[in-house]
């Protein structure tokens, strides 16, 4: 039985949604406005990329404070290692977003669109967050669950970062060497990272992807689905806008 403290589509899920939508529309209008310089949208991605990385980094740590005491130190360390690493879906293309945000590389701003929109819109929409907003593990997460499309948004329909030909083979390829590497961290590390190795112990939309183990492939015929639903505001441009790459 689900015994989380936070509550689905309660107020302060509700707050999280509505803040991420206001955020998307400012952060796109930003980035498209011709009366705005170059150097203050910089600087406002460069502040969303902090953002992201800081709460990608905070969970570690909030995991060990909240489980830290004397009787719990060895319980502390295993959740950590079990649960906390960056290592879900959404800790990578959080880091992906953050460099995307700071460097405008084409292919970190699409991977992050594809996997940002596709996939940690799901954990926005189906939080398996156990703690409400009296506490910081709740704003960690929606940081994190809420600046990701933040921040796709932002390159792609803000910044003109779009798709380029040979996307969706490029989304699906990376994809499966995530779920690979993934899935062989989680037998070593005795973790379910990505949720690769079994569903989630709360509710989610895993629950209606068919029994386990074959709940992946729903997973990837959902994810690729999505992919291509996600191309079709290109499919109709006469070209691609290119957007310049600084040099590292």
């Amino acid at each position: 039985m689900d015994s989380r403290e936070f509550v689905s589509y309660g107020l302060s899920h509700w707050t999280a949604l509505v803040a991420t939508a206001v955020a998307s529309v400012g952060m796109i209008r930003l980035n498209r406005s011709t009366k705005v310089s170059d150097a203050v949208k910089q600087r406002a991605n460069t502040i969303l990329a902090a953002l992201l990385v800081i709460a990608v980094s905070l969970d570690p740590l909030l995991t060990w404070l909240r489980y830290r005491h004397d009787e719990d130190v060895a319980l502390a360390g295993r959740l950590v290692r079990e649960t906390a690493l960056p290592l879900y879906l959404c800790d990578v293309v959080s880091l992906v977003l953050a460099v995307a945000l700071v460097t405008r590389r084409q292919r970190w701003t699409e991977m992050g669109y594809f996997w940002g929109l596709a996939g940690t819109v799901q954990g926005l929409l189906t939080p398996t967050l156990y703690f409400d907003w009296d506490t910081p593990e709740y704003y960690a997460f929606f940081v994190q669950h809420g600046g990701v499309p933040v921040a796709a948004l932002a390159l792609v329909f803000g910044a003109g970062i779009r798709p380029q030909p040979g996307a969706f083979k490029r989304a699906v390829f990376w994809s499966w060497v995530y779920m690979a590497v993934v899935f062989g961290l989680n037998v070593l590390l005795e973790s379910n990272y990505g949720f690769l190795n079994h569903k989630p112990a709360v509710g989610t939309l895993f629950d209606y992807m068919g029994p386990e183990p074959w709940y992946l492939l729903t997973l990837q015929a959902v994810a690729f689905t999505l992919y291509g639903l996600l191309l079709l505001p290109f499919a109709r441009r006469s070209g691609p806008r290119i957007v310049a790459e600084p040099a590292l």
